[in-house]
């Protein structure tokens, strides 16, 4: 590693929070872990192949089929479920890869019999419903009956699960409850056209606080990471952080009362100040919007970030660590001493959500896994 700016990936944290989550289920239920878009961050092919070792889980999720296919390259054999639209020109390329598509429409199980066929194995696909996300999925009865009529036609293509995803489930019990009923009555028509497949609707926060829509499995995202999909919840909600971005002191000086910081000069020092200047900015992902709001640990401290954030470095002042020395670290999200910084707490002073601070930690930080 040839940097001293670095994430550090935590494994074990996935098993405490998968083994937090299976608590609230039955023996019987399965468990989906969903890694897409890099594993929200913290390394697709690490993650997917530990979750595998481990045994903890029975299917991976990802968003699009290039993330199936590159686990299946590094030898990942687990099911993996394709959640987003699989694309014509790449339905054969999730039929030859084993993958698992989502599917929606009667013309979408015609393409993969055909290629189905054509490969001489069989297509396997859950059906996506829309009970009110309004993203992708069935949305009423008829547009169903076609994609059942057209599942009757092709018996290379394997109905193996039927899913919906809730749109509010950290914050609405009513409308989730509504998703719900909708969900049941779709699959109460699926079920007396004789199909038996694996039912599923619970997202993190379903999994968390509705035992009672956990269905024959679940689906764990953001909260597999150590962060609830509520801001508000997450400190309560027992789940322990993977992800820990670290960095090192490279320049300390002093700066009398009247100095500015940075481009643009946004910050002038009312005071002498201590500052001390780290390899990173927002060309790594630490975003430019956060300038002069949020904090790093150094010695165990809170120190304010000061000037205005640069792509490859920023200032920060460590008036209140007379100790600090070049070399030191610097923690940016994780624990020092006895004061943490969450992703959520980093996502509330850039005035958006933990997934896309845990997702913004560029591929030039390397991640440094901890098993």
């Amino acid at each position: 590693m040839l940097r001293s700016t670095y994430a550090v990936i935590h494994l074990p944290a996935l098993l405490k929070n998968i083994r937090l989550a299976k608590r609230r289920l039955k023996p019987e239920t399965k468990f989906l872990a969903v890694i897409k878009a890099n594993a929200y961050g913290h390394g697709i092919i690490e993650v997917g192949r530990y979750l595998e070792q481990s045994g903890i889980v029975d299917m991976l999720a990802v968003a699009i089929p290039e993330e199936g296919v590159r686990l299946r390259e590094q030898g990942v054999k687990l099911p993996i479920l394709v959640l987003g639209v699989t694309d014509p020109e790449h339905v054969p390329v999730a039929v030859g890869n084993e993958l698992t598509s989502a599917v929606f429409t009667a013309d979408q199980v015609r393409l993969f019999e055909r290629w189905a066929k054509s490969a001489g194995k069989p297509a396997h696909v859950n059906v996506k419903l829309d009970t009110g996300m309004r993203r992708i999925g069935v949305t009423d009865d008829a547009m169903l009956e076609e994609l059942l009529d057209a599942f009757d036609e092709c018996p290379n293509v394997h109905m193996d699960g039927v899913f919906t995803h809730f749109a509010k489930s950290e914050s609405d019990p009513e409308f989730t409850m509504l998703q719900a009923q909708r969900f049941d009555a779709f699959v109460a028509k699926i079920h007396a056209r004789g199909y038996r497949p694996i039912v599923h609707a619970a997202n993190s926060a379903a999994t968390l606080d509705y035992p009672e829509l956990q269905y024959d499995m679940v689906r764990f995202g953001i909260a597999l990471y150590g962060c609830h999909p509520d801001p508000r919840r997450t400190e309560d909600s027992g789940l322990t952080p993977v992800m820990s971005l670290v960095t090192h002191i490279t320049n300390l000086k002093t700066i009398p009362a009247g100095e500015g910081v940075s481009y643009g000069l946004r910050f002038i020092a009312s005071r002498p100040t201590r500052v001390a200047t780290l390899p990173i900015g927002y060309g790594d992902g630490y975003k430019r919007c956060l300038t002069g709001k949020a904090d790093v640990l150094i010695g165990g401290v809170r120190c304010p970030q000061i000037g205005t954030i640069c792509m490859d470095q920023m200032m920060v002042d460590v008036s209140e660590v007379p100790n600090a020395a070049i070399g030191d670290e610097a923690v940016l999200i994780g624990r020092q001493g006895n004061e943490r910084i969450t992703a959520d707490e980093i996502a509330d002073r850039a005035e958006t959500i933990s997934y896309e601070i845990l997702l913004s930690i560029s591929d030039r930080v390397p991640r440094v896994f901890e098993k």
